[in-house]
């Protein structure tokens, strides 16, 4: 006879939107859109003023103004995406790729961090999985990003870690079929540690709700994570969060290779 799935464990929507207004992730996302949507559009203003303006303008000047223009611009166009993207179904052009290179792209998109020292230990030779490359570069980043702003302004070490992984038994995360891992299966694991200040423990079941932070107000709408968590998801993948004994965050993300025995 076949055994009854365990109940649901995902608490009621009343529950976590109560949880997200004790947390202060609502009146938090509030100021972060207002701060990610007010600070260009007034940079606009600024420009379109100059540009009226009686003032002589020379071609430097002009191309100044322009400039400051499509950087508000675009500062909007991506806060409004990423508010999109957690709602809107994702778009995905799966190739076959090399964990390790989609790394290193991931990597060259960040800012650079002085104080941060960034440590790799890639196995050479992974087998390919099949992703969306830009989709998942996009994902590896914000996650090195999270954990690049959790070690400053101190500084600390960012730590990457590549492997290869053989399912010896099937596993299942949250009783969500998208997160089957079947025996057999081969995946290709990817570690990304810091030596931040971690996550308050009592928050961690926040970590994937839109709108959920632990950064200041207007340092993020808390988007990030549950956007990754929904393209992992789109990979029939896995992604795990959790604090480090020794401190600090390690997140995993474990993707099919896309060579299945």
């Amino acid at each position: 006879m076949n055994s009854a799935p365990p109940p649901d464990q995902t608490p009621p929507p009343e529950n976590t939107l109560k949880q997200l207004e004790e947390a202060g992730a609502l009146s938090h996302f509030a100021s972060s859109v207002a701060h990610e949507v007010c600070n260009p559009l007034s940079q606009i203003v600024l420009a379109t003023d100059l540009l009226a303006g009686p003032r002589p303008m020379n071609d430097d000047l002009r191309k100044k103004i322009v400039g400051f223009l499509r950087q508000g611009a675009d500062r909007i166009d991506k806060a409004m995406k990423s508010m999109l993207q957690t709602c809107s179904p994702i778009e995905t052009s799966m190739t076959a790729e090399d964990a390790n290179s989609l790394i290193e792209a991931a990597l060259a998109s960040l800012t650079e961090a002085p104080s941060v020292r960034i440590e790799k230990h890639f196995t050479p030779d992974l087998p390919a999985i099949l992703v969306d490359k830009k989709h998942i570069i996009e994902t590896i980043a914000g996650l090195c990003a999270n954990a690049i702003d959790a070690m400053l302004p101190a500084g600390g070490t960012l730590t990457l870690t590549t492997s290869s992984k053989i399912f010896t038994s099937s596993e299942r995360e949250g009783w969500q079929r998208q997160s089957w891992f079947r025996a057999g299966d081969h995946a290709v694991v990817i570690e990304i540690a810091d030596t931040g200040h971690g996550i308050p423990e009592n928050k961690m079941g926040l970590i994937y709700e839109a709108f959920f932070t632990t950064k200041a107000a207007g340092q993020g709408a808390g988007l990030g994570l549950t956007i990754a968590k929904k393209v992992v998801d789109l990979h029939h993948g896995r992604l795990e969060i959790s604090n480090q004994p020794e401190g600090g965050v390690l997140a995993v993300l474990t993707l099919k290779s896309s060579a299945q025995p």
